[in-house]
């Protein structure tokens, strides 16, 4: 689900936000050592792969929308530190480009 802006809290967006950027930052370390440079294409077409499952919405309760992830898949194929930085390029080019979900709650939706 994409969490929109003003559906959280700001000190609760901004929690989240550090959270998933430190998160990020060990899963960018631990990629970094393990990525070889020949995948880094097949990471690229995962994260689109992402992506394009992640603009079939469903809206639910509440004012927000539900669908598919695919990290699972890219978490078997990279491992899941890899596939939370995959996941999460999709989620900023949604949040920023499409507006599914808030840049505040960026964090969060992350997370």
């Amino acid at each position: 689900m994409h969490i929109p802006d003003g559906y959280l809290s700001p000190q609760t967006d901004a929690l989240m936000g550090i959270v998933s950027a430190s998160v990020l930052g060990i899963a960018a370390k631990k990629t970094s050592k393990t990525l070889s440079v020949k995948n880094i294409p097949l990471l690229s077409v995962g994260a689109a792969f992402c992506f394009t499952l992640m603009m079939f919405n469903v809206p639910i309760p509440d004012g927000t929308t539900a669908h598919a992830v695919g990290g699972s898949l890219l978490a078997i194929l990279f491992g899941p530190w890899t596939a939370a930085i995959g996941v999460s390029i999709a989620l900023v080019i949604q949040a920023i480009f499409f507006g599914d979900g808030g840049i505040l709650a960026l964090g969060a939706n992350i997370f």
